[in-house]
């Protein structure tokens, strides 16, 4: 009995050794498809703000002055927020670069810059807020990327 049970697992696997094919899809749409689409150019940005910076709130007094610095060789990638707190893209700023703003409060207050190409050193900010009772500044140096806001 224990060898009929096993002669009837024996005679389940194939006599032939063969491989099997590889699989074979039809494809109903293929009208000269070309597998490797066509990329197009990088979009090259110009080294302008993304958006027009807003210097002085559109709204209410601006007693608080904020100056924005960043200094290096070459070019950097600058972000900073302007009078209105909107993040302001300034790509491949030439260094040194500077700007200054009028707002109505510190809270939104930062900048933060990055090498634009990775050859140019390490850029250092400063920001300086004066007009908010006692005047505040931060520094930042020493890496690719550097953030300042006021202390």
């Amino acid at each position: 009995m224990c060898c009929a049970g096993l002669a009837g697992v024996l005679s389940t696997f194939p006599d032939d050794q063969s491989v099997a094919e590889e699989p074979w899809y039809d494809d109903p749409v293929d009208d000269g498809y070309d597998e490797e689409p066509t990329e197009p150019a990088p979009t090259t940005f110009p080294a302008d703000p993304s958006k027009k910076p807003i210097t002085r709130p559109t709204s209410g007094p601006a007693p608080v002055t904020v100056v924005y610095e960043v200094t290096g060789a070459g070019r950097a990638d600058i972000a900073y927020f302007d009078a209105e707190s909107d993040l302001i893209h300034v790509d491949g700023a030439k260094l040194p670069w500077r700007t200054t703003i009028r707002t109505d409060g510190k809270s939104r207050v930062m900048v933060e810059a990055s090498e634009a190409d990775f050859a140019s050193g390490s850029p250092a900010c400063r920001v300086t807020v004066t007009g908010a009772g006692k005047p505040a500044s931060g520094t930042d140096t020493g890496s690719w990327r550097v953030t300042c806001s006021p202390e």
